[in-house]
C-alpha cells in the first residue's frame, strides 16, 4: 500500500502558494512598470529566481496571456505591444 508522508502534502501545497506569491509579484511588477521588457536571464537577477522557476512563471504568465515573448525572446506586458500598435496605426 503507498503512503505519502504528511510533509510531501505540506510541502506540496507551501510550494504552489510560494509559486502563486511569486507570480503575482511578476504580474505587478510588469503592470507598475509599462514597457518593462526583460529577458529571461534579467527577470531571473530581478526577482532573485532560479532559471527554472523564472521560466515556469514567465511561461504561464504567457499562457494566460498577461505577457508575451518577442521574437528576440524577451518577455513584456501583452497590452503594451497592443498599445504601441494602436498609437503607430493612429498616428
Amino acid at each position: 500500500m503507498l503512503q505519502l508522508r504528511p510533509s510531501t502534502n505540506v510541502d506540496f501545497l507551501a510550494r504552489q502558494d510560494m509559486r502563486a506569491l511569486i507570480t503575482e509579484r511578476v504580474r505587478g511588477e510588469f503592470r507598475e512598470m509599462p514597457g518593462l521588457t526583460l529577458t529571461l536571464a534579467q527577470a531571473g537577477r530581478l526577482w532573485s529566481l532560479d532559471c527554472d522557476t523564472c521560466k515556469d512563471v514567465l511561461t504561464q504568465l504567457v499562457a494566460s496571456g498577461y505577457l508575451c515573448r518577442r521574437a528576440d525572446g524577451a518577455f513584456c506586458r501583452a497590452s503594451d505591444l497592443t498599445g504601441h500598435s494602436l498609437r503607430a496605426a493612429q498616428a
